[in-house]
């Protein structure tokens, strides 16, 4: 089994069990990132999104990310795994993550939050409509 497909089974698995928890989507990125040993790369708010309030990502060895993200209604967690071609659009959210808060609050990220939603709908991992 290569290592992209076992990534996939052990990020698959870490949001399966950690789906149903009682806690916030923040806690469940957290816990779904130290149980399948991925890297957060990071967690956030998305404003002027009309499906998605939230969206995160993990990053894997296999150079794979799991990306999560939450509906409007906190009551979908849609997941997928996206390889490096998307490493354009989660670079600048990773390294905004990196930032001092005093420079993340002074620093918007929302066109690059957006772009990177778009590329995931426009590849089917999001569907339009319906999260």
């Amino acid at each position: 089994m290569a290592a992209d497909e076992l990534d996939a089974i052990v990020f698959r698995m870490a949001v399966e069990s950690v789906r149903a928890l009682p806690v916030g989507f923040t806690e469940k990125v957290t816990e779904i990132a130290a149980r399948s040993h991925g890297v957060q790369l990071f967690d956030l708010r998305i404003d002027g999104d009309v499906e998605l309030q939230r969206i995160a990502a993990i990053r894997y060895p296999s150079d794979q990310t799991g990306v999560l993200a939450l509906d409007k209604q906190s009551s979908v967690i849609l997941d997928c795994m996206v390889n490096g071609t998307f490493s354009s659009f989660i670079g600048p959210l990773e390294d905004w993550n990196t930032l001092p808060l005093p420079m993340q609050a002074r620093t918007s990220i929302a066109c690059q939050a957006s772009l990177f939603i778009g590329a995931l709908r426009n590849a089917g991992y999001i569907r339009r409509g319906r999260p």
